[in-house]
């Protein structure tokens, strides 16, 4: 049997929070179900909430090292980008300035 992945178990939670929201508001609303049901009703949302909230959390713990890492890798990557574009930029602004000069000794020296 195949281990469920983080996303699967998350939205299971997600799915079991609002089926125990939909029992506590059938007890709340129904007439014949006690206050018993309605405090079960309020126990299984939050039970359900703290299992989504543990697992949610866990996931997060388990995979902040792959995120950080990416983030790291993606951060350097764009800063590259952005570097190697300065100084393209810088060395064609060389390249224009260095070409006035020139215009400007010709013009000087045909005169």
């Amino acid at each position: 049997m195949m281990a469920k992945k983080d996303c699967e178990i998350i939205l299971e939670n997600i799915e079991d929070v609002f089926g125990e929201l939909g029992n506590c508001l059938d007890a709340t609303f129904d007439e014949k179900k006690s206050k018993t049901s309605v405090i079960k009703g309020l126990f299984g949302i939050g039970k359900s909430l703290a299992k989504l909230t543990f697992n949610t959390g866990k996931c997060a713990i388990k995979h902040t090292p792959k995120a950080v890492v990416t983030v790291a890798a993606v951060k350097r990557e764009i800063v590259t980008a952005i570097e190697e574009e300065i100084q393209e930029q810088r060395k064609q602004a060389q390249m224009e300035a260095l070409d006035r000069k020139i215009q400007q000794l010709s013009l000087k020296g045909s005169r």
